[in-house]
């Protein structure tokens, strides 16, 4: 396992859990994984000590993955978007109790 770049969605701070939260990309030969990352540190702390944490937590979970748990980004098929969109607003809300 060779992780060639790490990249960070928008850092944001949970106040209700006093830590700092991201979405953290893995790129690792050739294929990009995504995993929910958490660190508590108060809202003053320092921009690096964030960062680390965050790498870190995603870069263990990313090393306990197995194939079937990372995250691959990836959009939605086709044939699911097609799906949904040809159901009814109310389908889709309040599934068969609508009709």
């Amino acid at each position: 396992m060779k992780i060639e770049k790490v990249q960070f969605d928008n850092v944001r701070y949970n106040p209700e859990f006093g830590a700092f939260e991201s979405l953290v990309k893995i790129h690792d030969q050739g294929e990009t994984f995504s995993y929910p990352a958490q660190v508590a540190a108060p809202l003053h702390a320092e921009y690096g000590i964030i960062v680390r944490g965050l790498m870190q937590a995603a870069r263990n979970t990313h090393k306990k993955a197995t194939g079937n748990t990372r995250l691959h980004h990836a959009a939605p098929l086709k044939a699911v978007m097609v799906d949904a969109s040809q159901q009814s607003l109310l389908t889709r809300l309040f599934g068969n109790a609508a009709a």
